[in-house]
């Protein structure tokens, strides 16, 4: 696993660097707080970041919501830092494992791995989450399309549905396609 460490000094992450080699981790690259994390993360493609740092700043906290934003990726903080104000707003820019007062660095293979572990079940119910609401969008537009058709062809809902079944099966579109199409025609001739 490649790792990016980010912290104000190279001195501070010694240590890591040597527990992140006995664990068979690579440092790709060092950066500091400032320096366009997110840019080094997705060019060069590591698989994690570590935060090595004394307090949970806005530039780190900046840097973690550019790296969710642009490419997620599992990240993990080593910090001093334990006020919960500092926690809240680590894990709300997308923060994977936040470890306090690390001092006994031959964990860092099962942290990162608990990283990966938190990362990957996060991305799983945000893409259940974004499928949820992408299917509550197409019954939206499906019941407004039913109910065109209701209106302008004076059908009952089955009738309608089914009508609008049949256009989607005879052209070889899905039914919300379909309802799309027909609630912005009659957008525009209405």
């Amino acid at each position: 696993m490649d790792l990016l460490i980010v912290a104000d000094s190279v001195e501070r992450t010694q240590p890591l660097l040597h527990a992140a080699g006995e664990a068979g981790y690579r440092m790709v690259k060092f950066v500091g707080p400032n320096d366009e994390v997110a840019l080094y993360a997705s060019s060069m493609e590591v698989d994690a970041i570590v935060f090595v740092c004394d307090e949970i700043e806005r530039a780190e906290l900046r840097e973690m919501r550019s790296i969710t934003e642009s490419c997620p990726m599992p990240m993990l903080v080593l910090t001093r830092d334990a006020r919960q104000t500092s926690i809240d707003a680590a894990v709300r820019a997308g923060v994977s494992a936040y470890v306090v007062n690390c001092v006994d660095l031959s964990r860092l293979a099962s942290l990162l791995q608990v990283a990966r572990a938190r990362f990957n079940q996060h991305r799983e119910l945000i893409n259940e989450l974004n499928t949820a609401r992408s299917a509550l969008e197409q019954r939206k537009v499906i019941e407004k399309a039913k109910g065109i058709i209701m209106r302008q062809r004076n059908l009952d809902e089955d009738h309608a549905y089914r009508a609008m079944r049949k256009l989607a099966m005879d052209h070889n579109k899905k039914i919300a396609e379909v309802a799309g199409q027909i609630v912005t025609a009659a957008e525009v001739l209405l």
